[in-house]
């Protein structure tokens, strides 16, 4: 097993190594230590520090014959379209407000899908849908507090 504790940079498009990917959901690229094995059966142990998430493309091993690289999976995500900036506020807040976790980019909320969400946003007449794609949390590591 290969033992990570660092990230060693981010893929180049021009690489020409055989690279070998690690596909992770959101919630397994903030965990800091796992176990974690290639596409093609390469066993990775993580041990970064604590906080550090991976992202799509960051570099966890390499030598003269390949690179081992993090790849984000698709998943069931809620997209919410915003028609304005004033909108696009009330529905980060919205979603943030119920502790789900956001990624914000050109006019467009995603979060983790949850039909529960969905049905609220439909109701109050939020243009939405399902779909399956890569998610990234946007804004760093959860945390917790109590109303």
């Amino acid at each position: 097993m290969i033992l990570v504790e660092e990230i060693r940079g981010r893929l180049c498009a021009d690489e020409s190594r055989r690279v070998e990917r690690v596909a992770l959901g959101w919630e397994d690229r903030l965990r800091s230590r796992q176990r974690v094995r290639t596409d093609t059966g390469t066993e990775l142990g993580v041990k970064l520090p604590t906080g550090q998430p991976l992202k799509e493309g960051d570099v966890l091993f390499e030598d003269g014959e390949r690179v081992v690289v993090v790849a984000a999976i698709p998943e069931d995500v809620l997209v919410l379209y915003a028609e304005s900036e004033t909108e696009m506020g009330r529905l980060c807040y919205q979603v943030g407000n119920r502790h789900a976790p956001i990624c914000v980019q050109d006019g467009r909320v995603l979060t983790p899908y949850d039909s529960v969400l969905e049905a609220y946003f439909v109701k109050m007449g939020v243009r939405c849908e399902k779909a399956k794609e890569p998610f990234t949390h946007d804004f760093g590591a959860f945390h917790s507090h109590h109303h």
